[in-house]
């Protein structure tokens, strides 16, 4: 009788541990970031269609409210409205162009007018209290913070370091002590965004280009963070 009830209980705990195993395995990815290589301003994945907001046509001020059409013209499949935007020249992307930026303790958003499966934004001398959070309606799917993004690089993280624009169009200047990369966030089946919020916390201020939008058939990059359903 003793050995049976030993028996029973190991073949329980055994069920259990293939249970949890199963439902691991079963979990499907939700959403992955990932970095683009070094010196890329822009992302190399595909796509069924994606569009990028330059930002270069808007006048260098602030609390501007922008509708996009992400560089794709009037009959735009994707289209949405930045809030409270502020624009700023030079810098970004280029040496030259204008770009976004949320200044200490403030925030900006983009509203699609339909969901999304990508995003993704080249970061500009990167701020430790920088964070990008994603929206679908009124419900918050996720977050994530750019010096976290950096940390995860480990030892490649110095070959973030400079932007590589200035370097070819600007010898003088080069931020050779600051971190530029382009983050690609993939949403996957079953999920879509429709909100972003840039926001920026005490310190510095959050700037990035080329926000890129639309919807992927095949990923990019590094993966440097990954986030199962229900996790």
């Amino acid at each position: 009788m003793h050995l049976e009830r030993i028996s029973f209980f190991v073949s329980f705990a055994f069920l259990q541990i293939l249970i949890n195993l199963l439902n691991i395995a079963a979990r499907r990815l939700d959403v992955d970031v990932t970095v683009e290589n070094p010196a890329t301003c822009e992302a190399s994945a595909d796509f069924s269609i994606v569009g990028v907001e330059r930002f270069d046509r808007l006048d260098s001020k602030t609390h501007q409210r922008y509708q996009s059409n992400f560089g794709i013209g009037s009959l735009s499949p994707i289209t949405g409205t930045y809030f409270n935007l502020s624009i700023s020249i030079p810098g970004g992307a280029t040496s030259s162009g204008r770009y976004p930026y949320a200044p200490t303790n403030t925030s900006y958003e983009l509203r699609l007018d339909k969901p999304a499966k990508f995003f993704g934004l080249w970061v500009s001398r990167a701020n430790s209290t920088s964070i990008v959070r994603f929206f679908n309606n009124l419900d918050k799917l996720f977050e994530y913070s750019v010096i976290n993004v950096l940390e995860r690089l480990g030892a490649t993280r110095d070959s973030y370091k400079e932007n590589p624009t200035y370097i070819r169009e600007r010898a003088d200047y080069s931020n050779s002590s600051e971190e530029f990369i382009f983050i690609n966030t993939f949403f996957f089946e079953g999920s879509g965004y429709d909100r972003v919020q840039f926001v920026q916390g005490h310190g510095g201020s959050f700037e990035s280009d080329n926000h890129s939008v639309g919807n992927w058939t095949r990923t990019s990059g590094r993966r440097v963070m990954a986030v199962m359903e229900n996790e």
